[in-house]
């Protein structure tokens, strides 16, 4: 009886990593200054899941979870940054979702333990990342 309660704890508790679908989304990144003319920038793309760093103005392809995407441009001692909130992480149901701590938390459990994984599998909801064009005001 120890011998099959061991065995069922060790199931219940081991580690799984599961890969999220991985989804290309096209940037065209713009960067102007405050009087609206083109200017040459370093900038970071990232995620939860990827990060690249290219030169602007440019158009890539950012290959992402779905999840919310961060750009932050410099160019000498002016930057500037936007961000793209994605439909699937804009939650309003509580108030501990929506705060960082619940947030985090509900990842967490989400990503760790079994029945999250196991709900993150049979969840059949599509992600679709538009195509963006992002312009960005170098201060």
């Amino acid at each position: 009886m120890k011998i099959l309660i061991l065995i069922l704890a060790f199931f219940l508790t081991s580690c799984a990593s599961m890969q999220a679908t991985k989804i290309p989304v096209q940037i065209e990144l713009n960067t102007v200054n405050q009087d609206n003319q083109r200017v040459d920038a370093v900038c970071t793309v990232f995620s939860s899941s990827d990060k690249i760093e290219t030169l602007a103005p440019e158009t890539i392809t950012f290959i992402t979870e779905c999840s919310s995407i961060n750009v932050i441009c410099r160019a000498g001692a002016t930057e500037g940054q936007h961000g793209i909130i994605n439909s699937d992480d804009n939650e309003t149901g509580n108030f501990l979702i929506n705060s960082g701590l619940g947030y985090l938390f509900d990842r967490a459990v989400d990503s760790i333990t079994p029945m999250g994984q196991f709900l993150n599998l049979i969840d059949n909801e599509d992600c679709e990342m538009k195509d963006q064009k992002i312009t960005i005001v170098l201060e």
